[in-house]
């Protein structure tokens, strides 16, 4: 699963870099959830594997440092311009679920340093899946 997430993010990101007329805004969104998902779908693996008794490998750790990224960027907005794609799909998560930037980034920490319990790992693992379908539904 994280070889697929890890190869999934190397080909969306290289195509959200690049520049031009060929890329609208459409499919830039469509990128953007695809990245999202691919990041939350990385952050499923790492909690199944948590919870398994693993560390999350470098490449886990990687695209968590990723989403950590996207969700801080999301947190830090400017709140007088309109939300990004990635910003929307937030806001949507935490009006329909309850679940907030904080939350997802309390839960990054927490399989950085090995500290979920059974029970946040229970919930944080849902809560990456959330994000995951909220992102390919949106399209981030």
């Amino acid at each position: 699963m994280a070889a697929a997430a890890a190869a999934g993010c190397e080909v969306v990101n290289a195509l959200l870099k690049q520049r031009g007329t060929a890329m609208t805004k459409t499919t830039t969104r469509v990128l953007a959830g695809v990245a999202v998902a691919a990041l939350a779908t990385a952050g499923v693996g790492a909690v199944i594997r948590y919870r398994q008794g693993q560390k999350p490998d470098p490449d886990e750790r990687a695209h968590l440092d990723e989403l950590e990224a996207r969700l801080y960027e999301v947190e830090e907005q400017d709140k007088n311009i309109p939300p990004s794609r990635v910003g929307r799909v937030v806001e949507r998560l935490q009006r329909d679920q309850g679940i907030s930037v904080a939350r997802l980034r309390q839960w990054i920490t927490g399989l950085r340093h090995g500290t979920l319990s059974p029970e946040q790992a229970i919930v944080a693992e849902s809560d990456f899946e959330a994000l995951e379908r909220e992102a390919d539904q949106g399209g981030a």
